[in-house]
């Protein structure tokens, strides 16, 4: 078989999160979003995330029938997502304008658009960012019986940024990831009850390094409870002999090899 099995995606999670125009995005993939962004809820992965691409196209032929020439305009870009939650993110999008004690007619202000999606084995995030604003509106009917869950299709219309040129539609964010793991340093000699500090610094695929010691995805470990423990990167002497410290990060690992004495 052709090809690299690593480069294809399932996308097994995903979310949408909106913001008022002018907040501040995150710095990459890897940030989480900060102050004035709301996460829409639990969408229906069945429908994902389709995009339409809509434009009018001039095609201009030569006598004899042959195609010289097309000229492309009036470019329009919808994102479709489906939001299974009954919450005050979901009735801002569906009913804009509306409050807990009056349902108006709904006009759609200009917000700030994410879409994120993950594929938790190969440990990737990617995430659009619209770059102008998007508009979201409901699209089709909405059903209420008493076997489905209550689904709302929406749909966002994005304008893109004209201040660039070509005018931008998206901020793309991936996370990068780990090509290797090391562990500092490399081998240790504590008496008992003494305690070492060590750390875990991963190099990322685009020859960046980070510091992950403290990090809520590494994971510590030991080969000998016995000899010494470790937690948070702080190993511990317990008695004399040898034990193995393991670092595990986004796939990727590094050891420290550890002596008591």
């Amino acid at each position: 078989m052709a090809g690299d099995t690593s480069n294809a995606r399932l996308w097994a999670n995903a979310d949408v999160w909106i913001a008022p125009i002018g907040t501040a995005r995150p710095a990459d993939a890897n940030s989480a979003f900060g102050a004035g962004w709301s996460l829409v809820g639990l969408l229906d992965g069945d429908d994902g995330m389709p995009e339409t691409r809509d434009e009018d196209t001039n095609d201009k032929f030569a006598w004899g029938g042959d195609i010289v020439r097309s000229s492309r305009t009036h470019f329009k870009f919808t994102k479709k997502f489906s939001v299974l939650e009954d919450n005050p993110t979901t009735r801002s999008l569906i009913w804009p304008g509306s409050t807990a004690s009056r349902i108006v007619v709904p006009k759609p202000v200009p917000l700030l658009v994410a879409f994120e999606t993950r594929d938790p084995e190969a440990g990737i995030v990617y995430r659009k960012i619209t770059a102008g604003h998007a508009i979201v509106t409901v699209d089709g009917d909405v059903d209420q019986n008493e076997t489905d869950l209550q689904k709302v299709v929406l749909a966002a219309v994005v304008y893109p940024d004209t201040s660039t040129s070509p005018a931008t539609l998206f901020i793309p964010q991936t996370s990068l990831a780990v090509t290797s793991l090391v562990i500092a340093p490399a081998t240790k000699a504590l008496t008992a009850g003494q305690i070492g500090a060590l750390t875990a610094t991963a190099t990322l695929s685009d020859n960046s390094t980070r510091d992950v010691t403290l990090h809520p995805s590494t994971a510590w470990s030991t080969s000998a409870t016995a000899k010494a423990t470790v937690q948070y990167g702080y190993v511990t002497g317990v008695a004399a002999g040898t034990a193995t410290i393991t670092a595990t990060y986004m796939g990727a690992s590094g050891t420290c090899a550890v002596t008591v004495s």
